[in-house]
């Protein structure tokens, strides 16, 4: 089991010399433990935002009601993985995200055919054409809550020190080492290259990468017949 919030804000601290660690950190009102729930949340908000961890990847569920255009997303919902919002029912991609130019363009050509278009907009989906029936849909995303409680319920931010992380801990303990450090004037150098190297390290490992064929007429996976892409590169090359 990883270490929780306070082991993983123990073991930071381990190499920093002359810093007490506290004995506890969520409501605590000592300033060290106060800085390192901030720091935890700020790391965690980073590991997040610049990375699809497959730890947070997530399935969305999109029922059309006939009439309506906007949709809500999941309470977690962080950003939407591309190409992947699919007509369950018919098993068809749904065309988009469409940029505002072409979402303009659709509203001003109005089309009766049998496929839909999406754009994301004030934090919900939006489709086009209007749905006239009901079509399950479904979509892979990231999830913002980046830790759990000791019962596995995700949670969008440390409530307790109890609280579990949802992403290889060590990434935590080299953040927190290294943002406390650089906060409080102490040298810091080393612990960025040691959580740079680890978060390099972790994303180049985080995925499994298929082997990439060079030959022509390599076709996209769940194409249909008249939306057929032909493609002969990988969805990404790892250094």
């Amino acid at each position: 089991m990883p270490e929780n919030l306070l082991g993983i804000c123990t073991l930071a601290l381990d190499d920093i010399s002359s810093i007490d660690v506290p004995t506890s950190i969520v409501g605590n009102t000592d300033v060290t433990a106060k800085q390192l729930l901030a720091i935890a949340k700020k790391v965690g908000k980073e590991l997040v935002r610049d990375y699809d961890w497959q730890e947070l990847e997530m399935t969305g569920d999109l029922t059309t009601v006939v009439d309506q255009r906007a949709y809500d997303v999941a309470a977690d919902f962080e950003r939407m993985l591309s190409d992947t919002l699919w007509d369950a029912d018919n098993s068809r991609r749904i065309w988009g995200a469409v940029s505002r130019r072409g979402w303009s363009s659709l509203q001003n050509s109005p089309s009766t055919g049998i496929y839909y278009w999406f754009r994301q907009i004030g934090g919900q989906i939006q489709l086009y054409p209007t749905p006239g029936e009901v079509v399950a849909m479904n979509y892979a995303y990231m999830s913002k809550y980046y830790c759990t409680d000791v019962l596995g319920v995700a949670l969008e931010g440390w409530t307790n020190d109890t609280d579990l992380p949802r992403l290889p801990e060590d990434l935590f303990t080299l953040g927190i080492k290294y943002y406390f450090s650089k906060a409080n004037n102490l040298p810091y150098g080393d612990a960025e290259a040691e959580y740079d190297g680890a978060l390099e390290s972790r994303q180049s490992k985080n995925q499994s990468v298929g082997s990439v064929s060079m030959a022509s007429g390599t076709c996209a996976p769940g194409d249909d017949l008249a939306n057929r892409r032909w493609l002969n590169i990988p969805d990404r090359i790892d250094y």
